[in-house]
C-alpha cells in the first residue's frame, strides 16, 4: 500500500502591515504592536485546517538596519504572543537581500517578492498545495507575489494596503480588497464567496 502524501492549503502572510503595524523597518522588539483582530482570525484559519507561513521582506538586513537574528527574533515575539489564543504560525521566510544594500545581501535574488521564492520554499517544505492557497497583503508586491506563485491574493487596506488599493484595483480588478484581517478571513472561510 502506498503512502501517498495529502497537499495542504495554506495562508500566507506579509508581516508590517499585516499582522503587526508597520513603523518602518522594526528594529526594535517593544514596537511589535499586533492588529486586535488578527489572533482569534489566526486561530479560526488554523481550526479551518489552514497551515499560517508569513512570508516577509526584511531588506533591513541588506541596509545594515538589523540582523537576520533581529529578524527570528521578532517572529520568535510574535508566535509567543500568539501562543495563548492558539494561533501560532507553521512557519517564516524572509528575504533579507536588496540591491542597493551592503554586501553578501546586494544580491537580485528569487525570494525578494514579487518573486515567488519564498512560497516555492515553503510549498516543498510543507507540501502546500498552491492552487488552493491564498496569500493576505498590504501592498502590490504581495498580489503580484500571489500571482507569480499561483495563490489567490487578497489586500488588506491596513499598513499601506489604504494608498495600494487604487493601484491594486486598476491592475488586477479581480483582486478582492477588505478593511480588516478578520474580513479576509471570514472571506476564505465562506465557501460561497469561493464561487
Amino acid at each position: 500500500m502506498t503512502n501517498q502524501t495529502k497537499l495542504q492549503a495554506a495562508v500566507f502572510l506579509d508581516r508590517d502591515g499585516v499582522l503587526i503595524h508597520d513603523v518602518n523597518y522594526l528594529s526594535d522588539l517593544k514596537d511589535i504592536r499586533m492588529y486586535e483582530d488578527v489572533p482569534e482570525a489566526l486561530s479560526k484559519l488554523k481550526k479551518a485546517g489552514f497551515l499560517l507561513i508569513m512570508v516577509t521582506n526584511q531588506s533591513g538586513v541588506a541596509r545594515g538596519y538589523f540582523d537576520e537574528k533581529f529578524v527570528e527574533a521578532s517572529y520568535q515575539n510574535i508566535q509567543h504572543r500568539l501562543q495563548s489564543q492558539s494561533a501560532t504560525l507553521d512557519g517564516m521566510y524572509f528575504c533579507p537581500h536588496h540591491i542597493a544594500g551592503k554586501f553578501p545581501y546586494n544580491i537580485n535574488c528569487e525570494c525578494r517578492k514579487p518573486a515567488p521564492g519564498l512560497i516555492l520554499e515553503a510549498e516543498k517544505h510543507f507540501k502546500v498545495d498552491l492552487s488552493q492557497s491564498y496569500m493576505i497583503g498590504d501592498k502590490l508586491c504581495d498580489i503580484e507575489l500571489a500571482k507569480n506563485s499561483g495563490t489567490t491574493g487578497l489586500l488588506l487596506k491596513t499598513g499601506y494596503g489604504e494608498t495600494q488599493a487604487p493601484v491594486v484595483s486598476k491592475k488586477y480588478p479581480d483582486v478582492k480588497i477588505f478593511t480588516h484581517f478578520f474580513d479576509a478571513t471570514n472571506y476564505i472561510l465562506n465557501p460561497l464567496n469561493q464561487c
